[in-house]
C-alpha cells in the first residue's frame, strides 16, 4: 500500500493545472460485496465524463482523459480483498494518481480547477512514524514505520550491512587475529588486518566495540534531527555498547533487547511497536490543547468567512475541519456577505477544501479529523498565528 507523503500532499495543494478529477470510494471488506466497488467506480466516472464534456472537453477527449481510471475499473485482481479501506484517484492533464487508504473515505466526486484533497489530511498528523534500527553481526536494517505501515530503508555506503564489510571479511567463527587502523578502504574508518592466529577474547570484544561505536557515529551523522523516534533492536551488550557513542535525541530510552539475526521486518515491528507507542505524543493533541488554551480570544475563529480570509493570507496555524463535512459556495468579494449551500451549485466550489488547501499552502495544519475530536462543536475551527 502506497503511503501518501507531505511532500506530495504540498505538490497536490499546489497543482492548478485543471480540469483535477477527484474521486473517493470507501472499499467494502467482505467478500460478498467486493464487486460494488466496481460499479460504484464505473458510476462515478459516468458522472465525471459528463462533468468533463460540460466544461468543453469533446467526448472522445473526456474519454481518454479518464482512460487510466476506466482500466483499473475494469482490472478484477484489483478489486480483490486487501488491506485498503478506501480509494482515491486523482487525474488531471498528463496526471494520474490512485492512492489506497488505510482508512474508510467518504465516498466524493470533484470535477474542478484544483483538486479536491480534505479526505487526505485525515490521521496525516498521527505521530505513529519511527525508525527501528536492527542490528547484529550478520546485519544491520533499518525499518520506517509510518500510518500504520512500514518498509525496509536502504542504508547509504558508508554505513557497512554487516561485520564482514565493516572488518574487511573477517568472521569471528574463524581463527584470524584482527586489528583496527585507520585506512580508506570499503570498511570506512576502520580496516581489518588479519593474522593466521586464532582470536582471544579481548580481540573478539575490541572487534564488536570498534564495530558498534562506527555504526553509533554513522547513524548519528546520518539521521536528520527532525527524524522520527528510533528504536533500537540488538542483544543487551550490544545495546551499551551502541547507545554510549549515539548522541541524537531520536534514540528511544528504552530498546528491544533481542537478537534481530532470524526474525523478519513484520516481526521486529510487532517487537517495537510497544516501545515506540509510549513516545507518541500526537500533533493533533497538543494543537487541540493550544486551541482551548486560546478560547474567547481573537486567536480562535468559528467563522467560516473569517477562515477563508486568512488561510489565503497565511494566517492560520491550524485548521480543524470533521472528515466528510463540507460547504459550498462562492469566495464573497469585497462587501459581500458568505452564502453556503449543503450541496453544490452551479459555479461553486468547496470551501472547507479552499480553506484547507491555503492552509497547508501557507505552512499551516489542517486537521481533518471525527466530528467528536473537534475542540469545539462547528463546522470549521481556526487558531490563528496573530
Amino acid at each position: 500500500m502506497k503511503t501518501l507523503t507531505h511532500d506530495e500532499l504540498k505538490s497536490l495543494t499546489e497543482w492548478e493545472k485543471g480540469p483535477c478529477v477527484s474521486i473517493y470510494l470507501p472499499r467494502h471488506q467482505a467478500v460478498s460485496e467486493l464487486g460494488k466497488d466496481s460499479i460504484e467506480l464505473r458510476n462515478r466516472l459516468d458522472e465525471a465524463e459528463t462533468s468533463l464534456q460540460q466544461m468543453g472537453l469533446g467526448t472522445a477527449e473526456a474519454a481518454q482523459f479518464l482512460k487510466p481510471a476506466r482500466m483499473l475499473q475494469n482490472d478484477p485482481s484489483f478489486w480483490k480483498q486487501g488491506a485498503a479501506q478506501g480509494l482515491c484517484l486523482l487525474m488531471a492533464p498528463e496526471m494520474f494518481q490512485q492512492y489506497d487508504l488505510p482508512y474508510q473515505c467518504p465516498p466524493m466526486l470533484s470535477v474542478a480547477e484544483t483538486f479536491y484533497l480534505s479526505p487526505l489530511f485525515y490521521k496525516a498528523y498521527e505521530d505513529d512514524r519511527f525508525d527501528l534500527l536492527a542490528i547484529c553481526p550478520n546485519s544491520v536494517r533499518m525499518i520506517r514505520h509510518q500510518n500504520g505501515d512500514f518498509t525496509e530503508v536502504e542504508l547509504p555506503e558508508n554505513i557497512p550491512a554487516h561485520l564482514d564489510d565493516f572488518a574487511g571479511g573477517i568472521e569471528l567463527e574463524e581463527s584470524l587475529q584482527y586489528h583496527t587502523t585507520s585506512s580508506g578502504s570499503q570498511g570506512g574508518e576502520f580496516a581489518g588486518v588479519q593474522h593466521g592466529h586464532g582470536l582471544t577474547k579481548e580481540q573478539h570484544e575490541k572487534v564488536l566495540t570498534d564495530y558498534y561505536q562506527f555504526l553509533a557515529r554513522q547513524f548519528d551523522q546520518y539521521l536528520e534531527d527532525n527524524a522520527p523516534p528510533l528504536v533500537l533492536v540488538c542483544a543487551e551488550k550490544q545495546q551499551s555498547l551502541f547507545r554510549k557513542h549515539f548522541h541524537g535525541s531520536q534514540l528511544l530510552p528504552d530498546g528491544v533487547t533481542t537478537s534481530p539475526d532470524q526474525l523478519s521486518a513484520r516481526e521486529l515491528v510487532d517487537l517495537a511497536l510497544p516501545v515506540a507507542e509510549s513516545s507518541f505524543q500526537t500533533s493533533l493533541h497538543k494543537a487541540q490543547e493550544k486551541f482551548q488554551n486560546h478560547m474567547g480570544t481573537s486567536r480562535i475563529s468559528h467563522q467560516l468567512e473569517e477562515i477563508l480570509q486568512s488561510a489565503e493570507q497565511g494566517r492560520v496555524e491550524a485548521l480543524f475541519a470533521p472528515l466528510g463535512s463540507e460547504l459550498w459556495g462562492h469566495l464573497p468579494q469585497d462587501g459581500e456577505l458568505l452564502q453556503t449551500h449543503a450541496q453544490p451549485e452551479s459555479g461553486d466550489i468547496a470551501l472547507l477544501n479552499w480553506a484547507i488547501r491555503n492552509t497547508y499552502r501557507h505552512g499551516g495544519t489542517p486537521y481533518v479529523i471525527q466530528p467528536d475530536d473537534m475542540p469545539d462543536q462547528h463546522s470549521v475551527l481556526a487558531s490563528f498565528r496573530w
